[in-house]
């Protein structure tokens, strides 16, 4: 059976919360369709002008308080013996009964793009919201076939102009991503596979190239549906893309390096390391598990692991950094801080406070240096604390507990290890 020819049909979406989308491959099914069902078709206000195949509709709304008649919800079931529905309906039933987590709704939303995809060279976004699905595609995905450069070396590569380009959205199946903001007129990507297959061909059909561009926005994804090609192949991107483009980059698996960029900026890795060097503006870094390295950095920024260490130096605005239990060092700073660590070390120096610092560890030490000429309120609190005398301090000392003020008071300073020492001394240049 041809897909490509097949009239699909939305049919169901679930309850409450719920939602799972399924598709049939019967052409009389679509004037037949019950009227009662919930499924409307959408004014598709964000898709392209480009002509869309008769197939599909570019965009669906399906509410799910017009499901009223739940009970033909389980004539789903009959939908497993169809040979090309790839779509597990193994859950139908606590669909049915209102049961499924939100870890599973979301499941199903994946699952649902997934399948969608395999039917139609589109991007589909699938969107959960007031008890509405909305589900849109946009034709103007491209795929692209890998280029053989070198024996088990596959690469492509793509320049494009950047006069007018705002934003850059790229994502990885797996594999490190390298962003470097210039100030030339043409960007460029280079995706480049290492490894043992046998040839372009093969590869195109294990990972699969999605591109699409427009004036001002520049789309790049990787998708794999070999959960065994990452033990086969090394994946690298590299873009070179204009220093003030809003970045959206995620990989599920490797490292993330950007340099010398301005403006929005989000980093996101399962578990890989990020090593953010010359960034201005406001951007969040996250990874899993791996180390968040950063240097010269300004604005605001925020800084997640769930348990690799935290490096900063030379940083100017306001800083968050958060690990499960690694340590955390701030070196140099300007501005205001908020660290938190549930096992790890506290470092930090502060060159100059322009608000709030706040730093926390479970079990951890900290370890404090100020100006000796800041203007400080200090709430300090641990096993035991040591401050040094050369501060010009009023208030109260004992060996767990330090409240008072530094030249007259000022800048909230909070320091609290919940088994941990803290130390605090003069910051020198």
């Amino acid at each position: 059976m041809n897909r490509r020819n097949i009239t699909w049909e939305i049919v169901v979406a679930g309850l409450a919360f719920v939602v799972i989308g399924i598709y049939l491959a019967d052409n009389s099914s679509s004037s037949d369709a019950p009227k009662s069902s919930g499924l409307h078709e959408a004014q598709p206000t964000t898709l392209p002008k480009t002509k869309q195949p008769d197939d599909l509709p570019g965009s669906f709304v399906i509410d799910l308080n017009d499901l009223k008649n739940h009970d033909k919800l389980k004539e789903l079931k009959k939908l497993e013996k169809l040979d090309h529905l790839k779509i597990d309906l193994k859950n139908i039933d606590k669909i049915i009964n209102q049961q499924l987590s939100e870890k599973d709704v979301q499941a199903s939303l994946e699952k649902l793009k997934k399948e969608l995809r395999k039917v139609e060279k589109a991007d589909f976004n699938i969107k959960l919201q007031d008890k509405k699905v909305y589900i849109n595609k946009d034709y103007d995905i491209d795929e692209t076939t890998w280029t053989e450069v070198k024996p088990g070396v596959y690469a492509f590569e793509k320049t494009f102009p950047v006069s007018k380009l705002k934003s850059l959205d790229l994502n990885l199946a797996f594999g490190n991503i390298n962003i470097v903001g210039t100030q030339k007129s043409t960007g460029k990507i280079n995706l480049q596979a290492t490894g043992a297959l046998e040839d372009p061909a093969a590869l195109s059909r294990s990972l699969v190239i999605q591109n699409k561009l427009t004036a001002r926005d520049a789309y790049f994804r990787t998708t794999t549906e070999n959960s065994n090609l990452t033990n086969k192949l090394n994946l690298e991107a590299t873009i070179s893309i204009p220093e003030n483009t809003h970045i959206k980059a995620q990989t599920s698996g490797g490292h993330i390096k950007a340099n010398d960029l301005k403006g929005d900026q989000q980093f996101t890795t399962n578990g890989g390391h990020i090593e953010l060097n010359h960034i201005d503006g406001s951007f969040e870094a996250k990874t899993g598990g791996g180390h968040i390295t950063g240097e010269h950095l300004s604005g605001t920024m925020q800084l997640t692991t769930g348990g690799g260490h935290i490096k900063t130096a030379h940083i100017k605005g306001k800083l968050k950094a958060e690990t499960g239990g690694g340590h955390i060092e701030i070196q140099h700073l300007d501005g205001e801080a908020n660290a938190k660590t549930s096992g790890g070390n506290i470092t930090a120096s502060i060159k100059k406070a322009n608000g709030p610092i706040k730093l926390q560890s479970s079990a951890g030490n900290i370890s404090l240096l100020l100006a000796e000429n800041i203007k400080a309120n200090l709430d300090i609190s641990g096993s035991a604390i040591n401050m040094a005398e050369l501060f010009n301090f009023d208030g109260t000392k004992n060996n767990g507990n330090i409240t008072g003020t530094i030249n007259g008071g000022g800048t909230e300073v909070v320091a609290s290890c919940g088994y941990g020492n803290v130390n605090i001394d003069i910051y020198k240049k």
